[in-house]
């Protein structure tokens, strides 16, 4: 079965010389495997020089195909093939010139994340209880339309997300939220904010990080699989997919915390009575029908 998974960390962690737990090995011997790769950024970086080392560091040592283009990801995932299509995750490492989204473009870069959970010079993210998204973000969400890039709604506040939704008309999508009706964590969606963005042709990824889950430091695989099933119900079975944030959470999913157990997750899902076109759709059809549409616009 081929995966397409929207976030993980690792590359952080590969840039310290930390341990990490995505495995290359196991991605490649998949029947077709799509990471998005985030290149983090801490609050205070203000600079783009470390983000911008830590991507060419992972771009010289990876064992994936670096991803350009939505048609060349679907393109990868047909043969067969691993592809890394690289993220910014928290863009205040652009600093005051949003025109540094061009050096990150050129190095690969095709998805961003406007914030973490703090306020930036963009917008304000989910651990601000007021604030939106800002004039200088308006200008960097023009910017990346223009390229092409694609816009990651998972970390901003709600005002922050409804701001996005109706000033921008790019490529929209949650890469690692779940649902907030289930366990109301500010990083979920309530359900509207999971229509809306299914509405303008995005999908919600949901994370199996156990505070998100249910709001404590452990969770189990129905716990998650709840998440899933409430996301699909709202968006027709169609807007709903995986974002596992492997290396990016101090505590996991049981069953979920390396990309071995990721591949063989599927079983959980059946043993929950899902479908096997509904596995499929999650794991990867839904993400990849969201690339088809991205390509076309």
């Amino acid at each position: 079965m081929r995966i397409c998974d929207a976030h993980c960390d690792t590359m952080k962690k590969m840039s310290q010389g930390m341990p990490y737990d995505f495995s290359f090995e196991d991605a490649a011997s998949n029947d077709g495997f799509l990471q998005i790769f985030a290149c983090f950024s801490e609050e205070d970086e203000n600079s783009p020089h470390q983000a911008l080392y830590a991507l060419q560091s992972f771009k010289e040592n990876t064992e994936a195909e670096i991803i350009y283009t939505a048609k060349h990801a679907l393109a990868v995932l047909k043969k067969g093939g691993f592809g890394a299509m690289l993220s910014l995750e928290n863009c205040c490492c652009l600093g005051e010139d949003i025109e540094n989204l061009y050096h990150f473009y050129n190095l690969g870069i095709r998805s961003i994340t406007l914030t973490w959970n703090g306020e930036n010079q963009f917008a304000h993210g989910s651990d601000c209880p007021a604030g939106g998204l800002t004039h200088k973000g308006r200008d960097l969400i023009l910017l990346a339309e223009k390229l092409g890039v694609l816009i990651d709604l998972s970390h901003l506040n709600r005002q922050s997300f409804y701001d996005v939704i109706s000033f921008g008309h790019g490529k929209l999508f949650a890469s690692h939220s779940s649902s907030a009706a289930i366990n109301p964590h500010p990083r979920n969606l309530t359900d509207r904010q999971i229509r809306t963005l299914y509405g303008c042709g995005g999908i919600i990824c949901a994370c199996p990080y156990p505070i998100f889950v249910n709001g404590k430091q452990h969770a189990s695989p129905e716990e998650f699989i709840a998440h899933l099933r409430h996301i699909s119900l709202l968006t027709d079975g169609l807007g709903v997919g995986l974002g596992s944030d492997t290396d990016g959470v101090k505590t996991t999913l049981t069953h979920l915390k390396t990309t071995s157990e990721l591949i063989n997750f599927p079983k959980y899902l059946k043993y929950c009575n899902f479908k096997n076109y509904e596995i499929q759709n999650i794991f990867s059809c839904n993400f990849e029908h969201f690339l088809e549409k991205t390509a076309k616009k």
